[in-house]
C-alpha cells in the first residue's frame, strides 16, 4: 500500500511540473478533459428531457401578453427565445417578432428544435464546444496542459454557467462565438486568420451585441503593437459587419433594403439604452456582485389570509438579494488574479495577461455602469478563470511543492462539493 502511494504521488508530481514528458502529459491530460467533460454532461442531462411544444408555448405566450402579471401564464426569456427561434427557422425574420437581439442565437435555437426536437441541445453541443476553446486558450497562456485543464474543471462547474448551457438563452452562443474569435486572434500569423477571429467576433456580436465590447480590447492591441497599418484593421473591422450582417440573410431576402436595416438596428440600440437611462444603478454594482455575490437591496412583502378574505396581514421584510449563482470560491478570486495578472502582465511585458486582464475589466466596465442581470457577467469567467488558474500555477511553482499541490487538490474537491451541497440563499434579511 506505502508503494502504490508513492508511485500515485510520483506520478502527480510529474503531471505537474515540467520535465520531459509531453507525450505522456498530452495522453494524460486528453483523458481527463474528456472525464471533465462527461462530468459537465452528467450535470446538465436533465435539460435533453424536455420536448419542444411550439403550440402550448406560443399558447402561454400569448395569454402572459394579455394579461401581464398573471403567474399563470409566466413567459421567461428563454421561452421567448424558443418562440423566436422557431418562427426564424420556419422563415420569419428578424423584425416580426423579438427584434430585441440578433438573430443568430435564436436561429441555432431553431435549429436545434428541428434536429433534436428540444430547444435546449444545441446550448448544451456549445457549453461543450466552449470548454474545449478555453481548454486551448489555456494552453496558450500557461504552457502546460495539465494545468490548463484547472480552468476548464471551474468553468464546468459554475452555476452560471451550467444554467445557461441548459436553457434556450442566448448568452452561451456569445461566449462560444467571443472565446473562438479570441483564439483564433491569439494564434494568428497571417492576415487571413486575424481576418478570420475578426468575422468570428462579428458572429458573436450577432448573437448579443455586447459582444462589440470585445472590440476595444483587440484593437487596441493591434494598434498598440503596430505591425499592422491602420487600413488593415479597417478590413478586419468590415470582416465583422459583413458577418454580422450576413446573419440577416433572410430579411434582405424578403424585401428589406439597407434603410430598413439600418432602422432596425437603431430600433434595437434604442431600446436597450432607453432601458439603461431609465434605470439607475451606484457605480459598481456588479463588482459588488462579483466579489460579494450580493445584487442589491431588496423589500419583500408577505401577504397572509385570514379565514376571511379580507382579513390581510402584510409583512415588510428588508434586505439584500444575493445571486443563486454565486460561488465564493472563484469569482471574488477572478477579479483578484485579474487585477494582479495586469499589473504583472504589464511590468514584465507579458501580452497573454494584458489581453486577458483588458477583455475582463473591459466588459466589467460596461456591466457596472447601467442595468444588467447576472447572467450577463457570463463572458467574464472563461478568461477569469483561466488567469485565476494561472495564478495557482505560479503560486504551485514558487512554494512548496507537497503543499501546494495538496492545498489545490483540496480546493479543485471543494468547488464540486459547493456545487453539490450548498444551496445559496437568494434573500438576506437585515
Amino acid at each position: 500500500m506505502g508503494r502504490l502511494a508513492s508511485e500515485v504521488e510520483t506520478w502527480l508530481r510529474a503531471g505537474f511540473s515540467f520535465p520531459n514528458l509531453a507525450g505522456q502529459k498530452e495522453i494524460f491530460s486528453s483523458f481527463l478533459l474528456l472525464g471533465i467533460v462527461a462530468l459537465f454532461c452528467f450535470n446538465i442531462y436533465p435539460c435533453l428531457l424536455t420536448r419542444f411544444d411550439y403550440p402550448a408555448l406560443e399558447l402561454r405566450y400569448n395569454n402572459w401578453m394579455g394579461d401581464i402579471g398573471n403567474a399563470n401564464w409566466f413567459v421567461s426569456d428563454s421561452d421567448i427565445y424558443a418562440i423566436a427561434g422557431w418562427k426564424y427557422v420556419n422563415g420569419a425574420t428578424p423584425d416580426d417578432f423579438n427584434f430585441e437581439h440578433p438573430p443568430l442565437a435564436k436561429y441555432l435555437i431553431g435549429l436545434s428544435e428541428l434536429v433534436f426536437g428540444n430547444q435546449n441541445a444545441m446550448s448544451a453541443i456549445f457549453g461543450v464546444l466552449s470548454l474545449l476553446i478555453v481548454y486551448e486558450l489555456a494552453k496558450k497562456v500557461m504552457f502546460d496542459p495539465i494545468f490548463s485543464l484547472v480552468p476548464v474543471y471551474m468553468l464546468s462547474l459554475e452555476r452560471l454557467y451550467l444554467e445557461l448551457s441548459s436553457t434556450s438563452m442566448l448568452d452561451i452562443y456569445l461566449v462560444f462565438f467571443l472565446l473562438l474569435s479570441v483564439l483564433l486572434f491569439i494564434t494568428s500569423k497571417s492576415n487571413f486568420r486575424t481576418l478570420l477571429a475578426f468575422a468570428t467576433l462579428g458572429l458573436a456580436t450577432a448573437c448579443k451585441v455586447i459582444a462589440a465590447l470585445a472590440f476595444l480590447p483587440i484593437v487596441a492591441v493591434l494598434v498598440m503593437e503596430r505591425k499592422r497599418p491602420l487600413k488593415s484593421i479597417l478590413v478586419y473591422v468590415l470582416a465583422a459587419l459583413l458577418a454580422y450582417c450576413g446573419t440577416y440573410a433572410l430579411f434582405f431576402f424578403s424585401g428589406h433594403g439597407l434603410a430598413d436595416f439600418v432602422q432596425l438596428q437603431l430600433k434595437m440600440v434604442g431600446l436597450h439604452y432607453g432601458a439603461r437611462s431609465r434605470l439607475t444603478y451606484p457605480s459598481g454594482r456588479w463588482l459588488l456582485t462579483l466579489l460579494t455575490g450580493i445584487i442589491g437591496p431588496e423589500t419583500r412583502y408577505l401577504i397572509y389570509t385570514g379565514e376571511n378574505i379580507g382579513n390581510l396581514t402584510v409583512l415588510v421584510e428588508s434586505g439584500l438579494h444575493i445571486a443563486r449563482e454565486f460561488n465564493p470560491l472563484t469569482w471574488p478570486l477572478c477579479f483578484s488574479s485579474a487585477v494582479l495578472s495586469l499589473y504583472q502582465g504589464v511590468k514584465t511585458r507579458t501580452k497573454p495577461l494584458i489581453h486577458s486582464s483588458l477583455f475582463f475589466f473591459t466588459f466589467l466596465a460596461f456591466l457596472s455602469i447601467g442595468p444588467a442581470q447576472t447572467w450577463h457577467l457570463l463572458p467574464l469567467f472563461p478568461v477569469g478563470l483561466i488567469i485565476l488558474a494561472d495564478s495557482l500555477r505560479k503560486i504551485y511553482e514558487e512554494s512548496d511543492r507537497d503543499v501546494s499541490l495538496l492545498l489545490l487538490l483540496v480546493y479543485l474537491v471543494s468547488l464540486y462539493l459547493w456545487l453539490t451541497l450548498v444551496k445559496v440563499p437568494t434573500f438576506l434579511q437585515l
